[in-house]
């Protein structure tokens, strides 16, 4: 694998917003989200053996910075175990909170979480985890693989 990763903005068409992270030959991870009154992340995925090295810590930053100071929700679910494998439930609802996320559930999502709406002098200082992740936007001249 290789440590020459990077993290680009690839779709920025409101309400759909897509970050990716590329190595210099492929797409390892990927986080899609609708922005509107909340920014709500409907999924992150990471290519297996490209778990547990920061990436989707790096997408969530990114995704944060993009919303700067608004509320952004999502839902705190694993996939099935038929379908993906991935941190389980309370691994990610503290995963989750570590970036400043609590539990927000609703009759129609229990595992529905929300990083409130922050005062623009706090969201200068990120989502208090104390990593930062600068993102680039996409140029016609990327290579994008997807």
């Amino acid at each position: 694998m290789s440590d020459d990763v990077r993290l680009i903005r690839v779709r920025a068409d409101a309400p759909r917003l897509v970050w990716e992270v590329h190595t210099q030959t492929e797409r390892v991870a990927y986080l899609d989200a609708l922005d509107g009154d909340v920014l709500w992340v409907s999924h992150i995925g990471v290519e297996p053996r490209y778990r547990r090295l920061g990436h989707a810590t790096r997408l969530l930053h990114a995704v944060l910075a993009h919303a700067r100071c608004g509320p952004v929700g999502l839902a705190a679910a694993p996939f099935p175990a038929w379908r993906e494998q991935g941190l389980l439930h309370e691994d990610l609802r503290t995963w989750y909170a570590r970036h400043g996320f609590h539990p927000a559930p609703s009759p129609r999502d229990p595992y529905r979480m929300i990083r409130p709406a922050v005062r623009p002098a706090a969201a200068r200082h990120g989502c208090g985890c104390g990593e930062a992740e600068p993102v680039e936007p996409h140029t016609e001249g990327s290579l994008l693989l997807g």
